[in-house]
């Protein structure tokens, strides 16, 4: 994950008005203005702004010429080696192409020019500022396209404060809310011991798939335990989640995980060094034929102690994907190709990354709709990657209970158009929507604690303990049919909040789009 750190980054650097070598120029009205990139690098070093600078700042909030500031001096940790072999991907290609949209250049200009200042800045000190980017542009002049960068400002700051608010904005739907279930003491681990046994297998997709399982120890040999599948997201492995395998084993659940060899660490690392694609065109095929085959294969080698017919799945970012098609959303190839047409409008700047990625897709992939494995019975969608490639309609077909969860400072998979509004069209009974405030991309998983705080956010051990309690209340609900112990959301129209600082939880088992409205007017299905 650390490498794609470079396509958020980069979006941010160019959304803001950048310089050139000397100048940045934009229309204002009829007249054509300037500001000397010296000034904004001394305003970025925390001197007094210059007299055009000045100028310019009087249009703007003192929060957020603070914010400018911040953003001119925010460094990413890329390296110029890193930023030229991801703009050779088509991820990076198609991510630079939506920033050339902010400047007033010809388009094959433009993206010269700033792909080169994207990797001489990064080159520079192994890190990215947006600084560095403005006095890396090759060009005399940077000729911004003001009315597409203040369009976007907009955007970004509705979207940031949204970030801020929303979560008391969602909490306030339909009065208070209650209080929900300990999630600590849910997370406790169990008396039951178990075995970890790694193996391999060969797919029908995949030739060898590195996989495990952690196998109880039952006291009654006759008893089968039910089977609970991990997938892991994009850049991560089995690793990232295993940790909540732990937990679900030591209460009697069978745990398989495994490795999705087309999208681990190791693939998107030659995808980086210029080998690989990201996601490789057919990862959204061959992911949830990959985890049926993984349940083929406990049932081959463990069936006589594992019921593979009572499943439930697990799954993180791409694995968020990977679950809700197998828990019955049909890809909705046509919808995808129409949201898509959006990166060729001149006038849309789409700086969604999950779009964007998505967005690769059509045209290189095998378009097979239907993934839903009749053995799953119960899925859990961590941070999922989803709208476009599943519409309304796709959401609706769900027909298992399924928790979605959303980190509200998500920059990845931003919460609103790839899990609430998804949400919105789940109709399966004892479905669950767990909004986490301040949670990011990055929060659940276990080995990313390198990253910048701002990615991972904060206090990773507390996200972990919640995802532990979560996982265990919903699949001991909806899997070993545990109906004497309390559900998750005892208030369903006002829904509970569970969890603790600075990470709380709001549960909601339902949430329409006019309530999505009501919360942010305008709001459009796919930001």
């Amino acid at each position: 994950m650390k490498r794609f750190l470079f396509a958020v980054f980069a979006s941010a650097a160019v959304a803001t008005p950048g310089s050139a070598a000397e100048l940045v120029r934009f229309q204002l009205g009829e007249f054509e203005r300037s500001i000397p990139i010296a000034e904004l690098v001394s305003f970025a070093a925390g001197k007094a702004p210059g007299s055009d600078l000045r100028e310019a700042l009087r249009f703007l909030k003192p929060s957020e010429r603070q914010a400018l500031q911040k953003a001119l001096n925010q460094a990413a940790p890329v390296d110029g080696v890193m930023a030229s072999n991801f703009l050779g991907t088509a991820l990076g290609k198609r991510s630079i192409e939506q920033l050339v949209k902010l400047l007033n250049q010809p388009p094959d200009v433009a993206l010269d020019a700033l792909s080169s200042a994207l990797i001489l800045a990064a080159s520079n000190n192994g890190s990215l500022r947006l600084i560095d980017v403005l006095q890396a542009y090759p060009l005399p002049s940077l000729p911004v396209n003001l009315g597409a960068v203040g369009s976007l400002a907009q955007t970004l700051s509705r979207e940031f404060n949204l970030q801020n608010t929303l979560f008391s904005r969602l909490s306030s739907l339909n009065g208070a809310p209650g209080t929900g279930p300990d999630l600590s003491a849910a997370a406790r681990s169990g008396s039951i011991t178990f075995k970890e046994i790694p193996f391999q297998f060969k797919g029908r997709v995949v030739d060898r798939i590195k996989a495990g399982i952690f196998l109880p120890e039952s006291a009654r040999p006759s008893m089968r335990s039910p089977l609970v599948v991990l997938a892991p997201g994009l850049n991560t492995d089995m690793n990232a989640l295993l940790y909540v395998g732990k937990t679900l084993a030591s209460h009697g659940y069978a745990v398989a995980s495994l490795d999705f060899p087309f999208t681990s660490a190791d693939t998107v690392t030659a995808a980086i060094e210029g080998s690989g694609a990201i996601p490789p065109a057919n990862a959204w095929y061959r992911q949830p034929i990959t985890v049926s085959d993984l349940i083929d294969q406990v049932r081959s080698r463990w069936g006589s102690r594992v019921d593979t017919q009572r499943v439930g799945l697990l799954g993180q970012s791409l694995g968020g994907y990977t679950v809700t098609a197998l828990a019955g959303a049909q890809l909705d190839w046509p919808n995808l190709v129409k949201v898509c047409r959006q990166l060729d409008d001149p006038s849309t700047v789409v700086l969604n990354p999950a779009v964007v990625w998505q967005c690769a897709a059509p045209g290189r992939v095998v378009k097979r709709a239907n993934f839903r494995d009749p053995r799953v019975k119960v899925a859990v969608a961590v941070n999922p990657v989803t709208n476009p490639i599943f519409s309304s309609r796709s959401m609706a077909q769900v027909d298992v209970p399924f928790l979605v969860i959303a980190g509200l400072k998500d920059i990845f998979a931003p919460p609103i158009s790839q899990q609430l509004i998804p949400f919105t069209a789940i109709r399966s009974p004892g479905s669950v929507l767990a909004v986490q405030n301040n949670g990011t991309h990055l929060s659940f998983l276990d080995g990313t604690s390198d990253l910048p705080k701002v990615v991972i956010g904060p206090d990773q051990p507390l996200a972990r303990t919640e995802l532990q309690g979560l996982a265990k209340l919903f699949f001991d609900r909806h899997l070993l049919g545990a109906t004497a112990e309390p559900p998750l959301i005892h208030s369903p129209e006002a829904g509970v909040v569970v969890g603790s600082e600075p990470l709380p939880l709001l549960l909601r088992s339902t949430l329409t789009m006019p309530q999505l409205k009501q919360v942010e007017p305008g709001l459009a299905e796919v930001p």
